[in-house]
């Protein structure tokens, strides 16, 4: 993440700028990440878990979904590979993230390693939204994602005894509407739109015989393949583009995304 001190006509924000944007833009998304957190923490202590190994957990996972499903199965005595695989399963989705991200920034060496600890799809939303997807701002949200979702555990493992019911303070409605809010302004063309109502829909149906995670990656799936499908074969651009020194066409006014 090289950084550019330069800010005046065509220089982009340093480095540090973009993390700052991109940590600041997930901040609304705490209000699900924070509840959702001590959910966890309240449940991983309720089956006997240490202090240390509910926050571990969350250190190391980093996946609400996967260590609330995880907990369950603790619960009910089952053995390490079924937790292994439902927790894969429940983040399936992340390799679809991890594509996206891959042919945009194509991040290499530490910087992988890095990106895909902290990659989640709504720090992938937040630094979408923000224009072209920049390395620093992607790292930023999900870090802002990561300190949430920890301070929530380490609230619901140590005083989560004192505060009422999340599910009762509407989490349930809150956590998803927050997401909502990430992906409303990515939807910008018909593509998208289309892509998103196939994805919905396909997400609502599976929801009702499959779990959570097998919902989620089926509607990346039939998502993913319209727009391919839709970008394929859809209508071609203008003709009119001219040679550009090196005999590269240049696209008309109005190619751009």
């Amino acid at each position: 993440m090289q950084e550019t001190t330069d800010m005046g006509p065509g220089h982009e924000p340093s480095a540090r700028v973009q993390f700052a944007r991109g940590f600041l833009g997930l901040l609304p998304l705490w209000a699900g990440a924070i509840p959702v957190g001590i959910a966890y923490g309240l449940a991983a202590r309720g089956i006997g878990l240490s202090l240390g190994e509910t926050q571990v957990m969350s250190l190391t996972v980093f996946s609400a979904a996967a260590q609330v499903s995880a907990v369950s199965l603790m619960e009910a005595g089952a053995p390490v590979p079924v937790l292994v695989a439902t927790a894969m399963a429940l983040n399936a989705q992340l390799l679809l993230l991890g594509l996206a991200v891959g042919r945009q920034v194509r991040p290499s060496g530490s910087r992988r390693l890095v990106t895909a600890w902290f990659l989640t799809d709504g720090a992938y939303g937040v630094a979408a939204g923000q224009g072209r997807l920049r390395l620093p701002v992607l790292v930023g949200a999900g870090v802002s994602m990561y300190l949430a979702f920890n301070a929530g555990t380490l609230l619901g493992a140590t005083v989560g005894s004192a505060i009422p019911d999340v599910r009762r303070l509407g989490v349930d409605l809150v956590a998803p509407l927050t997401f909502l809010a990430v992906l409303v302004p990515l939807v910008r063309t018909r593509t998208a739109a289309a892509v998103a109502l196939v994805a919905g829909v396909t997400a609502l149906v599976l929801g009702q015989v499959a779990p959570g995670g097998v919902a989620v990656l089926g509607a990346g799936v039939a998502g993913s393949g319209v727009g391919a499908w839709l970008t394929r074969f859809g209508p071609p651009g203008p003709p009119n583009t001219q040679r550009v020194p090196g005999g590269e066409p240049a696209s008309a006014p109005g190619d751009a995304y």
